[in-house]
């Protein structure tokens, strides 16, 4: 037993893009006015939202991608506490000053023996 095909949307998006086809055949760009704003983006009832970082996605790569990004926004977290707990660290660290170099006379500089 195969499993049931979702409605295909196809006519949906088909109409959205004759649309958007139509909006910019419609623009004149010698006039060199201001561009109108996009249109509001479509967006698919079948696609699962990213709760981290608000993307959507169908339901295979939102599994994949739900679980990384959940994973990147603990890392970027951790990170901001580490950062926080080194800024006491930092003015230590640039108050060194390096010892003053001697000059050494160089080579070239002599002038010739006459021997």
């Amino acid at each position: 037993p195969e499993p049931p095909k979702k409605p295909s949307n196809w006519r949906r998006k088909h109409e959205e893009f004759i649309a958007t086809i139509r909006a910019a055949k419609g623009l004149n760009l010698k006039d060199g006015g201001k561009l109108p704003p996009p249109p509001p983006p479509s967006y698919d009832p079948d696609y699962i939202q990213c709760p981290y970082c608000q993307r959507r996605f169908n339901e295979n790569a939102a599994d994949r991608h739900i679980n990384f990004c959940k994973e990147q926004a603990a890392r970027i977290t951790n990170k901001g506490k580490l950062a926080a707990d080194t800024k006491g660290k930092l003015p230590t660290r640039t108050q060194y000053k390096p010892a003053a170099v001697k000059k050494m006379p160089s080579l070239g500089s002599t002038p010739p023996s006459s021997s």
